[in-house]
């Protein structure tokens, strides 16, 4: 029975050996599957990884609107690693080719006189005749897009006894708000509303129709909330720009100047060699006497003349995009050429046409929709109402060109001196030639004349008349007899 028992748990034991060989088997095996599994990850991991790196090595490196106009916003603030001063320069420039001299109110009807002076109040107003049309181009240059919000509101002038009113335009800058327009489903270009969420309050903000203004410079015409900024086409170039002008740099800090070297032919040649040059201290007539070879190591700077391709081919890039000649980027050497530098005028002329002829829809459209809003204002609880027609009046940008200004002298002066056109039509033509003003002034002017030599000929006929009085008065009695 002993016997049995021991054999039955001899038997039990070569079982369970057997069992654990098999689990310790099934052990190892599981362990070398989640290896090869670790495997496949790790693999797949640094395949997907070189193909994001591949990926990368891309033309345009920002590819949505919002990281884009992020981006320009900190270049132009100074605040980016890249691209800062050719990003500002050129926002300004632009800035300044697409306004010019500013805003010009013109009279398409000569029954004008009440909204030509109103439009001019409501400029001076908002300071749109001096540095603000300077600003909103700027803005609209960094976001590709402008929205002003258009409010009635009472002036300093007003008084308990009289309120004086006037429309305020303000901008709404995308880059704070994230404001979303919406367009008239049957008409895209009928922009609805405008909302936001101030980043400081808890109610959403809501303009509609005819409190907002909303321009686009860039992007699809169907697409109300998508622009692209001029810039932005070129913002890699112009980072790549900046680099190459680093790179230069650290070449000329590690080579600019010559470095001394010294040959040496054995260890004995180095071990004496750099006892010799402990010293420092180098002085006018020391010599260095050696076995070795002393010589100054230069840069064969051959090199550096791709690095220089690149910046001007950049350049050149840059200001084909943006429409801003080469030497205003730094670049004065490539216009060398008079007539070159002439085209290129010619090429802010038509890079900037676009933006002024959307900048004058934008400043007529707030002028309609400004009048609209003051109409309704002053018009309230009366029976006579005082209207203002915007159509009456219209909004002009000038840019003078070369061109223009020989087409002026050769064309349209002689035909002015003829007498083939007037010479309001000949003045409305000069750039910064205001001619409301210069007609009030030609009118004081002859009316002070008038005034001048009618109290002249006044004064002529009583000075004739005292005379005749004072010559009867002198003459000598007539004989007798011939009375």
């Amino acid at each position: 029975m002993a016997l049995k028992i021991k054999q039955t748990l001899k038997d039990l034991t070569d079982v369970q050996k057997a069992r654990y060989r098999v689990a310790s088997q099934k052990g190892q095996v599981t362990k070398l599957q989640n290896m090869v599994t670790q495997l496949n990850h790790l693999i797949r991991d640094d395949i997907l990884s070189m193909t994001d790196r591949v990926g990368r090595y891309r033309a345009n490196t920002y590819r949505t609107y919002e990281t884009a106009v992020a981006e320009i916003n900190k270049k132009y603030n100074g605040t980016a690693d890249w691209g800062v001063l050719q990003t500002g320069s050129i926002i300004d420039l632009r800035a300044a080719f697409i306004i010019g001299e500013g805003l010009k109110i013109v009279k398409k009807d000569k029954d004008a006189n009440a909204e030509y002076d109103w439009a001019h109040e409501f400029l001076e107003y908002n300071d749109l005749d001096q540095e603000v049309t300077q600003e909103f181009s700027k803005e609209a240059e960094i976001e590709g897009k402008i929205a002003l919000k258009l409010a009635i509101e009472e002036t300093p002038e007003s008084t308990k006894e009289k309120k004086v009113y006037m429309v305020s335009t303000r901008y709404v800058s995308w880059t704070e708000n994230g404001y979303v327009i919406t367009a008239n489903p049957q008409d895209y270009m009928q922009y609805e509303t405008m909302k936001w969420m101030p980043p400081k309050g808890n109610k959403e903000e809501v303009l509609k129709e005819h409190e907002f203004c909303y321009k686009k410079f860039g992007g699809r015409i169907n697409k109300p909330n998508s622009a692209t900024p001029k810039i932005m086409r070129c913002l890699t170039q112009i980072e790549s720009l900046d680099k190459a002008l680093r790179d230069w740099r650290e070449i000329d800090r590690v080579f600019a100047a010559p470095i001394l070297g010294v040959e040496c032919k054995n260890a004995e040649d180095v071990k004496s060699t750099r006892e010799a040059l402990k010293d420092k201290n180098w002085k006018l007539k020391k010599i260095f006497i050696a076995t070795s070879k002393l010589y100054y190591a230069q840069f064969d700077i051959k090199g550096v003349e791709s690095l220089e391709n690149e910046i001007v081919t950049l350049a050149k890039m840059i200001s084909g995009t943006t429409g801003v000649p080469v030497h205003f980027l730094g670049f004065p050497d490539l216009m060398s050429n008079r007539a070159v530098a002439e085209n290129l005028m010619q090429l802010v002329h038509a890079a900037t046409t676009k933006e002024r002829a959307t900048w004058k829809g934008a400043y007529e459209e707030v002028i309609a929709k400004s009048m609209a809003m003051y109409n309704k204002q002053v018009n309230k609880g009366m029976s006579k109402l005082a209207t203002l027609d915007h159509k009456k009046i219209g909004v002009e940008i000038p840019m003078i060109t070369r061109e223009h200004w020989l087409r002026l002298e050769k064309v349209y002066l002689p035909a002015a001196v003829a007498g083939k056109i007037s010479d309001e039509s000949f003045q409305e033509l000069l750039p910064g030639f205001d001619v409301e003003t210069e007609t009030k002034r030609k009118d004081e002017k002859e009316k002070s004349d008038f005034v001048r030599i009618t109290k002249e000929n006044e004064d002529l006929k009583r000075d004739l008349a005292d005379k005749e009085i004072f010559e009867e008065g002198t003459k000598p009695p007539p004989p007798k007899g011939e009375e």
